[in-house]
């Protein structure tokens, strides 16, 4: 026994080499299986599993033409919803999932059209509408998967009625479908989809030479339209002008546009053609009409775009006057332009513009400040006269800093120095400083939570970054605010950053 094992240790026993598996065990296998092993097992998991047997009739449908396609499709489309819902409404993540294999669908619909079989490809684009259209309208799809699928389902109809190759009589039921879907407000209620299947069915009526289905639709459109729906309504006139301009009806688009010019798309459209043929009073007269007609609508955003094309017009006469007008109009209606205020400058002369421009702080100080002498019983009437909004663009603009300086003094908030900052900071480095280190503490001393510590520790930074001489007054101040409050770890952390110099990005 002893010399056998002994034999066995000095002669290691062969170990045999283990059989390498297969890498394409399923391709061996479909070769292994005959013709009635492959039917049987076909029948039988098709008898178990429904999505089987649909796709599998799907896949060979050119093999019988007993197969009603649209209905095979109708019926994996309901299964793929079915499989994501519950109770009749989609669960949590089944819009996402619904798109996602629908979009496989599609995908499968661009090669069935690729490979010109446009009669398939327009039954899964019809299937996909007809089962998806009511289910966007009963589930949450703020995140567009659902309408997004519709936009594809869309772009299949279009590349199959663009194709040169489909039949007279396949586009002619495309065409009929689409008509038939756009009676649908749904598509237009939910998204645009229903503008890019408009467009898809105005290519069709054009090529098929059908103009007066589509501007029979427009208007049917138009006549269902709920009086609020102007935005609709005005997209719907402006198609119907470009498609009578696309067929060559200029008398009939000249009428309409006639009837429609209260639309501002419209309206522009004339005054580019009358500004185009320099016809300057055409457009002058079109564009004051649309002045008095958005005021009487209350659409200030109206009038001052008519307002700034009336200003584009006077530049091409050199109507100095009407341009010094609009242009002081433009700048201190609204908000403040600096385009606009150098239009208005530029009337004038240097001589003349000093003596403009102090006027007109004259006049607008004195204004603002009997207003706020007018406010003294006022709860909320500021410490002084609010000149620093209404002013301030104007002294940077014309420079001068020493101006805009006495007024952030007197307003004398962090806040509003800081948004002054990049313009002060190169000229008065040091009564800026003078007004910081004690907003900093005022700030530390009130701050309270993370959010708060991290935004003054940012502002010290950035001071320190753009005045180096106080680098080492807003270090002391940091420290100090450490020491002042030893027990909030998060103020301390952040006023570390400062003790550290750590980098940030600008305010």
């Amino acid at each position: 026994m002893l010399y056998a094992l002994q034999a066995l240790k000095a002669k290691p026993i062969p170990v045999q080499p283990r059989k390498k598996a297969s890498k394409n065990v399923f391709g061996d296998l479909l070769k292994s299986i005959n013709l009635k092993e492959y039917q049987d097992f076909v029948r039988q998991y098709a008898a178990k599993n429904k999505s089987f047997k649909t796709n599998f009739e799907l896949y060979f449908a050119e093999k019988d033409e007993r197969i009603d396609i649209g209905e095979k499709y109708e019926e994996a489309i309901q299964k793929i919803i079915k499989k994501h819902s519950e109770r009749g409404y989609l669960r949590y993540r089944g819009e996402k999932n619904v798109a996602k294999e629908i979009g496989h669908l599609l995908k499968d619909g661009h090669h069935l059209a690729a490979k010109s079989n446009f009669r398939d490809a327009f039954a899964l684009a019809k299937a996909v509408l007809k089962q998806l259209m009511p289910v966007l309208q009963h589930n949450d799809d703020s995140n567009g998967d659902l309408s997004n699928t519709i936009y594809e389902t869309v772009d299949l109809l279009r590349a199959i009625s663009e194709a040169e190759q489909i039949a007279p009589n396949l586009k002619e039921q495309v065409f009929q479908f689409i008509k038939q879907e756009l009676d649908n407000p749904d598509y237009f209620s939910y998204g645009d989809m229903g503008y890019a299947l408009m467009e898809v069915f105005q290519n069709l009526a054009f090529s098929l030479n059908r103009p007066q289905d589509f501007i029979g639709l427009l208007d049917d459109q138009i006549k269902k339209l709920p009086s609020y729906s102007s935005y609709r309504k005005e997209s719907f006139l402006k198609q119907k002008l470009d498609f009578l301009e696309l067929i060559g009806k200029p008398e009939e688009v000249a009428a309409l546009v006639q009837q429609n010019l209260d639309i501002v798309e419209v309206r522009q459209g004339e005054v580019e053609k009358a500004i185009g043929q320099q016809d300057f009073a055409g457009a002058k007269t079109l564009l004051k009409e649309g002045i008095q007609l958005a005021e009487a609508k209350d659409h200030p955003g109206t009038v001052t775009r008519w307002q700034q094309e009336l200003l584009r017009v006077a530049v091409l006469e050199k109507d100095t006057t009407t341009i010094r007008q609009l242009a002081y109009h433009l700048v201190f209606s609204h908000r403040f332009i600096p385009a606009y205020y150098q239009q208005w400058k530029a009337t004038f002369t240097p001589a003349e513009w000093t003596e403009v421009i102090e006027k007109h702080i004259t006049q607008t100080s004195k204004a603002i400040s009997q207003a706020w002498e007018n406010e003294k019983k006022s709860y909320w009437r500021p410490a002084q006269p609010p000149l620093l909004q209404t002013l301030a663009p104007i002294f940077i603009q014309e420079q001068f800093w020493d101006r805009l300086l006495e007024l952030v003094q007197k307003e004398n908030k962090l806040d509003t120095t800081l948004s002054f900052h990049s313009y002060l900071a190169p000229h008065y480095p040091a009564q800026l400083l003078a007004m910081y280190l004690p907003a900093f503490e005022a700030y530390g001393q009130k701050a309270n939570g993370r959010s708060e510590y991290a935004s003054l520790a940012r502002k010290m930074l950035l001071v320190m970054q753009d005045l180096p001489a106080g680098r080492d007054k807003i270090k002391a101040l940091a420290q100090r605010l450490k020491e002042q409050f030893p027990r909030r770890p998060a103020m301390l952390e952040e006023l570390d950053k400062v003790l550290k110099k750590e980098p940030v990005s600008r305010f």
